[in-house]
């Protein structure tokens, strides 16, 4: 008898301790830690080293949606040695995800038990090859709003080997850029580090006022009221799942070639002239072999501005053609004639139909006699004067004896300040003042010579490179100076596109590019020779030595979009 009671009363134990330790642990699922989230994909795990005030925290959570980057907040960077140094800055954020798949609170001790897993593809950010370390920052605490003073640090860039200046002075120790909105840990409970896309287990001590951060560099963080949450006595209902599209893109642009894209409102931009609107989709409708629509908005180019690029009129002759339209061709042909283009232009295939049209033989009389007078016209002193100042400027510059940076960047400085002096005393050398530059008198170049004086003025961030901007500009507004097409002012080097071995690559820390793809397939897919504009691309050469190098850089940093060519050497052509 006494056995059996024993039994039961150990039995009414067991059940009694079962029953208060279930009371004394509340679980909390995926739901209710959704519907306590603040602050999604807003915030950036910063480390302290981007502060100007570091007593409040080793890590700050910023707002970066109205970062500037350095450059647009008058950051400028020099090699003290004179060589070409280009500053390029790209800033990305990416979505996280964080999955909690175990949520248990102890009444008894104030600990919180979490298991879960973590999810941040950065890998498009990475540009070595090499992939981030996947850990992530754990706080609990208490968070409060603050203004974080962002700063820049010129020791990071070595201040023995380059000029860093703020806004035309020079700095060596750290400065401050702007304020942004940021929140930090006032009083901090707990931090760790968990691995992510594996499970992880914590366990900390939470009370009503306990806010969960997670979050990395380059991250968007999380943040949970889990203090509240526990301890209402009624739970906030689930906050609905918005699914995203299949192609919705799992990250947020910053800063891109050290342009702010991220927010429409705090873009950098320039419009686009009306010249230019039009040459764009005339372009598009060559692409898409339009040519008939494409000969309209050519014509109606024509119709709103008096001066034509060489260019375009090359185009539009084409695009008559190739719509039937020959007396359109006709029309424009005698354009190319006004800009001193002769006769021999006219030997490409493409032009067979209107040599043997009735009207050629008059057109050939009257094509000469009005590229005669053109050519009469042109300012020889500008002329011969550009070409002293090419010669000035490859003596230094020349392949095969090139001088040393600092006098590279003397001659740059020398030359541009002659060819200001030139530009003001004689104006731009346009087309109609100097001609258009040709390859064997049939093929029209579109960038000319003199070029590379601009160009070289840009790379080596000369001294008078301002008043040079300044005339180029308003040589661009008059159509004198074709800007927006030409190379001079693209930054070469942060070109999302890349041509290797004759495939196209787009960069992993570039977004996709559609109508990019679609220029670059049309420029190797161009038999009637269009002279159209393809956009900011790098073509990478094959080096036979070490063929490794490259095929690996381009394996871990780029994306293949398709095979372009088989013809590896094609821009030695």
């Amino acid at each position: 008898m006494k056995s059996n009671q024993l039994l039961l009363l150990l039995l009414f134990f067991n059940v009694s301790f079962s029953q208060s330790n279930s009371k004394s642990q509340k679980a909390f699922t995926q739901k209710d830690l959704n519907a306590y989230e603040i602050q999604e994909n807003k915030y950036d795990l910063w480390p302290e080293r981007f502060s100007f005030v570091t007593k409040d925290s080793a890590f700050y959570f910023v707002d970066p949606s109205k970062y500037k980057g350095n450059i647009n907040y008058g950051v400028d960077f020099s090699a003290k040695d004179k060589r070409v140094f280009n500053y390029i800055e790209n800033y990305t954020v990416f979505q996280t995800e964080v999955i909690f798949e175990k949520f248990i609170f102890s009444q008894n001790d104030s600990i919180a038990e979490i298991e879960g897993r973590i999810f941040c593809d950065r890998s498009a950010f990475n540009s070595t090859g090499k992939q981030p370390k996947d850990v992530y920052e754990v706080f609990v605490g208490e968070v409060k709003k603050i203004p974080f003073i962002y700063s820049f640090y010129p020791e990071n860039f070595n201040t023995r080997d380059y000029t860093i200046t703020h806004q035309g002075e020079e700095k060596t120790t750290r400065f401050p850029l702007d304020t942004l909105d940021a929140m930090i840990f006032q009083k901090l409970k707990f931090r760790t580090t968990v691995p992510g896309s594996q499970n992880f287990t914590i366990r900390f001590k939470v009370d009503k006022n306990s806010v969960l951060a997670i979050g990395r560099e380059y991250c968007y963080a999380h943040f949970y009221e889990i203090g509240a949450m526990i301890y209402s006595k009624q739970r906030k209902k689930a906050k609905p799942v918005i699914k995203k599209a299949k192609n919705a893109l799992n990250f947020t642009k910053i800063i891109e070639n050290n342009i702010q894209v991220n927010d429409p409102k705090n873009q950098i931009k320039k419009a686009i002239p009306p010249y230019y609107q039009l040459t764009e989709k005339a372009e598009t409708y060559i692409r898409t072999r339009q040519f008939a629509k494409a000969k309209e908005t050519y014509f109606l180019l024509a119709k709103e501005h008096q001066t034509i690029f060489a260019r375009d009129i090359h185009n539009a002759i084409r695009c008559g053609i190739l719509s039937r339209d020959l007396k359109i061709a006709f029309w424009w042909s005698e354009k190319l004639a006004a800009k001193g283009i002769e006769l021999p232009y006219f030997k490409a295939k493409i032009f067979n139909g209107m040599r043997k049209n009735q009207q050629w033989k008059a057109f050939q009389l009257k094509f000469d006699s009005i590229s005669k007078v053109s050519k009469a016209n042109w300012n020889l002193n500008l002329k011969q004067e550009l070409t002293n100042l090419l010669n000035e400027d490859q003596a230094d510059y020349g392949l095969e004896n090139r001088k040393e940076p600092v006098v590279l960047y003397e001659t740059t400085k020398r030359v541009t300040g002659k060819f200001i002096e030139l530009l003001k005393r004689e104006g731009y050398p346009s087309e109609e003042k100097i001609g258009v530059p040709m390859k064997n008198d049939t093929t029209l170049i579109i960038s000319p010579d003199f070029n590379v004086i601009i160009r070289h003025a840009v790379q080596q961030k000369s001294e008078n490179l301002k008043v040079l901007n300044e005339l180029l500009d308003k040589s661009q507004q008059t159509l004198e100076y074709d800007g927006d097409r030409s190379v001079n002012n693209r930054m070469f080097p942060s070109s999302c596109f890349h041509i290797y071995k004759g495939n196209l690559y787009n960069s992993k820390s570039c977004s996709n590019n559609d109508g990019m793809v679609k220029k670059m397939t049309f420029m190797f897919n161009n038999p009637n020779n269009f002279i159209l504009d393809n956009g900011d691309f790098i073509i990478s050469e094959y080096n036979e030595k070490s063929p490794e190098e490259y095929d690996n850089y381009y394996q871990s940093n780029f994306n293949l979009i398709m095979k372009l060519t088989d013809d590896w050497k094609f821009y030695e052509k």
